[in-house]
Protein backbone atom coordinates (compact mmCIF):
# COMPACT_ATOMS: atom_id res chain seq x y z
CA UNK A 1 0.00 0.00 0.00
CA UNK A 2 1.35 3.73 0.22
CA UNK A 3 2.01 4.35 4.06
CA UNK A 4 5.96 3.98 3.50
CA UNK A 5 6.04 6.82 5.82
CA UNK A 6 3.76 5.29 8.78
CA UNK A 7 0.46 8.00 8.06
CA UNK A 8 -2.68 6.60 6.54
CA UNK A 9 -4.03 8.18 3.27
CA UNK A 10 -6.48 10.31 5.85
CA UNK A 11 -3.69 12.15 7.54
CA UNK A 12 -1.27 12.57 4.70
CA UNK A 13 -4.73 14.42 3.15
CA UNK A 14 -4.87 16.69 5.85
CA UNK A 15 -1.30 17.32 5.44
CA UNK A 16 -1.89 18.21 2.19
CA UNK A 17 -5.02 20.13 2.81
CA UNK A 18 -2.60 22.01 5.44
CA UNK A 19 -0.04 23.23 2.93
CA UNK A 20 -2.59 24.47 0.45
CA UNK A 21 -3.50 28.05 0.31
CA UNK A 22 -6.92 28.91 2.53
CA UNK A 23 -9.38 29.49 -0.76
CA UNK A 24 -9.53 27.08 -3.08
CA UNK A 25 -9.47 29.44 -5.79
CA UNK A 26 -5.71 30.30 -5.01
CA UNK A 27 -4.88 26.75 -5.75
CA UNK A 28 -3.23 25.96 -9.01
CA UNK A 29 -4.37 23.05 -11.17
CA UNK A 30 -0.77 21.38 -9.75
CA UNK A 31 -2.24 22.15 -6.28
CA UNK A 32 -5.55 21.20 -7.45
CA UNK A 33 -4.43 17.55 -8.77
CA UNK A 34 -2.81 17.00 -5.47
CA UNK A 35 -5.80 17.63 -3.82
CA UNK A 36 -7.94 15.57 -6.04
CA UNK A 37 -5.24 12.54 -6.00
CA UNK A 38 -4.91 12.24 -2.25
CA UNK A 39 -8.42 12.81 -1.62
CA UNK A 40 -9.36 9.83 -3.97
CA UNK A 41 -6.76 7.72 -1.88
CA UNK A 42 -7.98 8.38 1.12
CA UNK A 43 -11.47 8.02 0.16
CA UNK A 44 -10.13 4.32 -0.70
CA UNK A 45 -8.55 4.05 2.27
CA UNK A 46 -11.71 4.68 4.55
CA UNK A 47 -14.16 2.06 2.34
CA UNK A 48 -11.51 -0.55 3.11
CA UNK A 49 -10.05 -0.53 -1.17
CA UNK A 50 -6.24 -0.78 -1.83
CA UNK A 51 -5.74 3.16 -2.14
CA UNK A 52 -3.50 2.07 -4.82
CA UNK A 53 -6.03 0.45 -7.11
CA UNK A 54 -7.40 2.94 -9.37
Amino acid sequence: MGRFNGKSETEQLADTVASLPGQVADWTPEQRQQFTTQSDRAMREQNGVDPDAA
